[in-house]
């Protein structure tokens, strides 16, 4: 069967400073990291589709939204996003819109992953079960801003383990940086098998080196997870891409550039 999946864009949708001990446990906690924030858009014989949602920029541009939701939960500093980091003129240059975007992959729901979902009500929102629960529940942490997805008339998909999506993209269960984080392995015409991670682990230094995220809601789930991503990318000849990695990011192309 080939591949319902024609292209591949990634948006870089800005940056955040973190203590290095965030993305790889136990190293690094005097050391300051400026990761990137990505998501990627897929054009498909079924539509577009975006996986992860970005930063909602709007809670950094208003001072009280910035302090709320940022600074004065001990965020700080905050992401930066610049405008040619903003997601709609990025969707633009490509030549569409939000309301072109048929559907919506969701890793997992926190902030730098969830925030353009409000421009999304029309679109299918695909979330594994265990992350929507947690997520709605009140042990949610500070980086699960429910004001971007506790929303009516939204058109949510609760899955519950693996799922092929359609022909060229299988969603994967692989919890532990969240209880409910979900990965996508695609198929593309001439790139091949690239599989989008998430947060399974920032750096490839967590794959490389089996290094545990520093945040985890189960060690255990993190560790297998990562070791899952590190067969299917030996097994299948499998391009591994990551949300934060810095390095990594030099080496892509970005949007509106693009693979196929």
């Amino acid at each position: 069967m080939t591949t319902a999946v024609n292209r591949l864009f990634v948006l870089l949708c800005g940056f955040e400073i973190i203590p290095r001990t965030i993305s790889t446990r136990g190293r690094g906690e005097r050391i300051l990291i400026s990761v990137p924030i990505t998501a990627y858009l897929l054009d498909t014989d079924h539509g577009w589709i975006l996986f992860d949602a970005g930063l909602d920029e709007a809670n950094l541009r208003d001072p009280a939204r910035l302090a709320t939701n940022f600074l004065l939960k001990g965020w700080d500093p905050p992401p930066v996003v610049q405008d040619h980091h903003e997601m709609e003129p990025q969707l633009k240059h490509i030549g569409i819109g939000f309301e072109d975007i048929s559907a919506v992959i969701l890793s997992h729901l926190h902030a730098d992953h969830s925030g353009h979902i409000k421009r999304l009500g029309h679109a299918d929102l695909y979330v594994q079960r265990r992350e929507m629960e947690h997520a709605m529940s009140s042990v949610a942490g500070p980086a699960w801003f429910a004001r971007d997805y506790d929303l009516p008339g939204l058109r949510w998909h609760l899955l519950d383990g693996d799922h092929r999506l359609m022909p060229g993209i299988d969603l994967l269960a692989t919890p532990g940086h969240t209880p409910g984080h979900m990965s996508a392995l695609l198929e593309l015409p001439e790139t091949g098998m690239v599989l989008l991670a998430g947060d399974v682990g920032d750096l490839m230094e967590n794959f490389d080196e089996e290094i545990l995220p520093g945040e985890a809601s189960d060690d255990a789930e993190a560790l297998a997870s990562i070791r899952r991503i590190n067969r299917l990318v030996e097994e299948t000849d499998t391009t591994l891409m990551l949300t934060h990695d810095p390095n990594l990011l030099l080496g892509l192309r970005l949007a509106p550039d693009y693979y196929g």
